[in-house]
């Protein structure tokens, strides 16, 4: 597999021509996209960055746009920024890392690859700091160099099941300008994670049940970053004449997230269904089921 080479700041600084200021303030106003982060200081970068970093020197050299055109023109050149530059998952970023990098970042992506196995086979509750330590094959004082707690530490698993969720769908739909295959997609993508991953949200959506405020705001945040994709194409097709007549994108991309993932849920309780009939069925309820009312009185 080709290593996608990462970079820290001063790098990026380097290869770009830019200073540490500039990227700094783009990064603030969305005009560049998140580094791959492995805690408040440590930072990496990729290709993609000095990509980006290129075409904001070139818009701003023959465009003069101010920041809030900019950050617009830059969204048409390149309609999904958010989805297709999130950081990579985790697996993939371990085989990334060039040979030379940081070896806490590394240990942290495998505390945390190992920690969605655990949180999933023995739940949130009856996991202890211990198991998770002794999966990895690190001491407890170790673990607590990288997370404080262990509630840190499913929040950034379920940080990272997003991740997957949304690299995949990126990865599925790169090429794709169909809109209708492109959901078809991001539904398939969806299903495959949900059955790789709904223990961890199950217990999430559990913990919402206590006290504590951070699972509604960690359940909040999963639904606005599966359906902000969604919304922005569908605003798109609205506006291109794709769909007609025109719909509410945002709660359309809402239904459509709760219809998959209810649907997930179904196949799991059986061997009725399989995602090929789950597909089959969304496609059918998109194209409308037509409501003959006159039947149903001779019935």
């Amino acid at each position: 597999m080709n290593k996608k080479p990462y970079m820290r700041i001063k790098e990026l600084i380097e290869k770009s021509g830019c200073s540490r200021t500039t990227i700094h303030y783009y990064l603030r106003n969305g005009l560049l996209h998140p580094p791959l982060k492995t805690g408040r200081t440590m930072a990496y970068y990729d290709d993609s960055h000095l990509e980006r970093l290129e075409q904001i020197r070139k818009m701003k050299r023959e465009m003069r746009l101010p920041i809030d055109f900019l950050r617009k023109e830059l969204e048409k050149s390149d309609p999904h920024p958010q989805e297709e530059e999130a950081p990579p998952p985790r697996e993939e970023a371990l085989e990334a890392l060039p040979e030379e990098a940081d070896p806490r970042l590394q240990r942290k992506l495998e505390i945390t690859e190992k920690a969605i196995e655990v949180f999933s086979e023995k739940g949130y509750h009856r996991t202890k700091v211990q198991d998770i330590t002794q999966a990895v094959g690190i001491s407890t004082g170790t673990f607590y160099l990288y997370f404080p707690n262990k509630r840190d530490l499913f929040v950034e698993v379920v940080n990272d099941v997003i991740r997957k969720i949304l690299g995949g769908a990126a990865r599925a739909i790169k090429n794709e300008t169909d809109l209708a295959e492109r959901l078809r997609l991001r539904g398939r993508v969806f299903f495959e994670n949900y059955q790789r991953y709904n223990e961890i949200l199950h217990q999430l959506r559990a913990e919402m049940a206590g006290e504590d405020k951070w699972p509604e705001q960690a359940v909040r945040k999963i639904y606005h970053d599966l359906t902000t994709p969604i919304i922005r194409e569908v605003q798109q097709a609205i506006d291109t004449g794709v769909i007609t007549p025109p719909i509410d994108p945002d709660l359309f991309a809402y239904a459509l997230t709760g219809l998959i993932e209810m649907l997930s849920l179904r196949v799991t309780m059986d061997d009725k269904y399989d995602i090929t009939a789950v597909q089959a069925f969304i496609e059918q309820l998109l194209a409308g089921v037509t409501f003959n009312p006159e039947q149903g009185d001779k019935a």
